[in-house]
Formats: structure tokens, C-alpha cells, sequence
């Protein structure tokens, strides 16, 4: 009697086996991407465009349609509706999840991704690594990464989790989807040395927000597939979240840093 049924339902055991090979590649490659102790990444309010709204703890961004009256300081971005993190990475490797909550697809727009701290925010610019951004982005049903030509990434699925992972040393940023570890995309090595390079987020629409993870990333084991040890289903469980709102759970403009401007 065969000690580890198959359902029929999973297909042959040829068809298991390759799934299980391609998930072990992506976990493999998670793990050599991510570091053991992610990084807790916050957003800068100083930087925010006028019309970001942040949340109490600075982990939450959404955009509304009123400008709110906020003093135009050289660090706030004013043409694009753009946030920095409020951490700044020189050396070493860095990750951080991002969740886009609410309108993930459709008209959503909305990007994550990489910027240097001394990235244009005041007047136009195009998004891509000579600009000094590395990032992706949906907008209107298309999901692509900004290089110079666009690249069109697969919107089926489209990720709603994402981590974005920074290595200075070898000039590498890439993303992976935090719900299967596979990777969306890597940007061709840069040469960061002596730049300074902090988290960057765009929002433009009124249904999506960008929350902020902080929890290290765990195992990945889809429940369509059995435990190799077990030789039963296995559930998958999620990053554990982090609190993102106020004890009221609104989401409330940004508390101003200390020696900032309030709202």
C-alpha cells in the first residue's frame, strides 16, 4: 500500500514532483535574498506629497483628492504623488514587505521600489534607474518594472504582497511576491558606492493604500501540497502582521516629525 497517497485532484506524481522542485527553488531563492532580520521601514511625512494622507504610526500611505496646505521644503516631493521611507541604506543588504490593500488590480495605480536620496521632486522626471529609481509599477492594468523601455510583468496573479529587496554591494535590487517567494523582477547591477538609497512609494488612487510589514518573512508551503514528511496538506500561513492602525482603527493624516511642520 503506497504510504503517501496522492489525491487525484493534485494530478500525477510527475506533475507534484515539478511543482515541488519549482517551489523548493523559490524558497531557495528567498532565502538567499532575504535577510534573517528584515528591515522595520517607516515613511518619512517631510516627504510626502500633499495630497498622501499617512497613518498615525507612519506604516500606512493612501492618497485622497484634497491638497492639504503643507509648507513646500526642499525634501517634499511636489509633482508626483511620492513618499520616501525614513530609513536611508548605504551599505549592507535590506528588505522590507510592502502590502497594497484595497483596489490591488484594475485602475489601481500604485508603485514600490528603491529611490536615492537625491532622487527629483519637484518637477518632472521619468521614472528608471538613471533617475535614480528602481522600481515597479501598476497603473491601468498594466503591472511593468521602469528601465528606460518598459518591461511588461505578468499581472496574473498580481502581487498584493511584495518584498522589496536592496543589496548595495553588488548593486542589485529585486522584488519577490511574499505569497510564493517567487521573484518579479531584478534590475541590472548598479553601482551604488557612496550613494545614500531609501525605500520609495507612489499612490494615486483613492481605493489602494501601501502598508508597510515589519515581521520576518516564513516558510512558504502552498496548501495544495502535501508535507513531504507529513504526507498531509499543510496550511500557509501568512507573515505575521504587524499593527498598522490606531487603536481607533482610522487612518489618520501624518503626526509630523519631531521639528516638522504639523498638519
Amino acid at each position: 500500500m503506497d504510504p503517501l497517497p496522492w489525491p487525484e485532484s493534485l494530478g500525477t506524481r510527475q506533475e507534484q514532483a515539478a511543482r515541488l522542485e519549482e517551489r523548493d527553488a523559490a524558497l531557495a531563492w528567498r532565502k538567499f535574498l532575504l535577510p534573517e532580520n528584515p528591515d522595520v521601514v517607516t515613511l518619512d511625512p517631510n516627504t510626502a506629497h500633499s495630497q498622501l494622507v499617512l497613518s498615525a504610526n507612519r506604516r500606512r500611505v493612501r492618497w485622497q483628492s484634497k491638497e492639504r496646505d503643507l509648507p513646500n521644503i526642499p525634501e517634499r516631493f511636489t509633482y508626483w504623488f511620492c513618499v520616501l521611507g525614513q530609513e536611508r541604506f548605504r551599505e549592507g543588504r535590506h528588505c522590507w514587505e510592502v502590502e497594497v490593500k484595497g483596489e490591488v488590480g484594475g485602475d489601481s495605480r500604485w508603485a514600490v521600489g528603491v529611490a536615492k536620496e537625491t532622487v527629483e521632486r519637484k518637477t518632472f522626471s521619468y521614472w528608471s534607474p538613471e533617475e535614480g529609481i528602481w522600481a515597479v509599477r501598476h497603473s491601468y492594468g498594466q503591472f511593468v518594472c521602469l528601465i528606460s523601455r518598459h518591461t511588461f510583468l505578468p499581472r496574473s496573479p498580481l502581487p498584493s504582497r511584495i518584498w522589496v529587496c536592496l543589496d548595495c554591494a553588488r548593486g542589485l535590487v529585486t522584488f519577490l511576491d511574499a505569497n510564493t517567494g517567487v521573484e518579479i523582477f531584478t534590475f541590472p547591477p548598479a553601482s551604488f558606492k557612496g550613494e545614500t538609497l531609501r525605500p520609495w512609494f507612489w499612490v494615486a488612487t483613492e481605493k489602494t493604500q501601501l502598508c508597510l510589514r515589519g515581521s520576518a518573512p516564513q516558510p512558504l508551503i502552498p496548501p495544495s501540497l502535501p508535507s513531504p514528511a507529513a504526507g498531509s496538506p499543510c496550511p500557509s500561513p501568512e507573515t505575521p502582521r504587524a499593527p498598522l492602525l490606531d487603536p481607533a482603527g482610522d487612518v489618520h493624516p501624518c503626526a509630523p516629525a519631531q521639528g516638522a511642520e504639523g498638519e
